[in-house]
């Protein structure tokens, strides 16, 4: 799978988009309006395809009675919130990706006013007691000092879920977040992830998003050594349950 790179230019937090280069089909998604109707979260894409997944949206702060125009407003990518919603009629709140900030132990966004409504970021943790963590594959280092452990939360329903890979010394407990790599957005290119006998990590990912495997690596990892192999074709323990 391709991911498209759409450049923005980015301001506290905000992303100013300029639609004047027939940036492709405008859809609007949905309005959210404020508990006295006055104002909305219009949430909108372009789409310029099929290839490029539809995985991507905008949202903006309209009055109710405006119309919207390109480049007009600015806009919040939906790459950078889990959710987005009112809280009274003049404040919105921003739950920011959550796995984007625990991996980067950062916020990317700002409290901040536009047109006059208070904008209020939150770190908001997606993983509560309705979710079940899986492990897809655990196994202990050669040298005996380290366990590598791929697990994901999930709930008994159909969807995809963010991958976490932690490295932990023996015995210790499985920190409820990866902290060598969290994917985001529902998305990872892992096809492989083992020890080899040197007790170094051997990798393999999708040659079609190795660059999002280097964004995902956790910051202030553990230092293990690791090797990284593009691979396609290779169906490792990712796709391995065991309980």
């Amino acid at each position: 799978m391709r991911l498209t790179l759409i450049i923005l230019t980015i301001t506290f937090g905000l992303v100013s988009c300029d639609f004047t280069k027939s940036p492709g089909t405008y859809t609007e998604i949905s309005r959210v309006y404020s508990p006295d109707s006055s104002k909305c979260l219009l949430t909108y894409r372009y789409e310029q395809g099929a290839w490029d997944g539809s995985r991507t949206s905008l949202t903006t702060i309209m009055n109710a009675v405006d119309t919207f125009k390109q480049g007009a407003n600015f806009s919040y990518s939906s790459l950078d919130f889990d959710n987005i919603y009112w809280s009274g009629n003049d404040t919105v709140i921003i739950a920011e990706n959550f796995t984007e900030f625990v991996s980067n132990n950062k916020s990317n966004l700002r409290d901040t006013i536009l047109k006059g409504i208070v904008i209020k970021v939150k770190q908001i943790d997606p993983i509560d007691s309705s979710f079940q963590r899986k492990i897809f594959y655990r196994d202990t280092s050669p040298n005996d000092k380290y366990d590598l452990v791929v697990y994901k939360y999930i709930k008994p329903v159909n969807g995809n879920y963010f991958l976490n890979i932690s490295i932990i010394n023996q015995g210790d407990s499985i920190p409820k977040f990866g902290n060598f790599y969290i994917s985001k957005y529902d998305f990872d290119c892992f096809t492989d992830i083992r020890w080899d006998k040197t007790s170094t990590l051997d990798i393999k990912v999708s040659e079609s998003c190795y660059y999002a495997f280097t964004d995902y690596l956790v910051k202030g990892r553990p230092d293990i050594k690791y090797k990284v192999q593009i691979n396609d074709t290779i169906k490792g323990n990712i796709q391995m349950y065991m309980q």
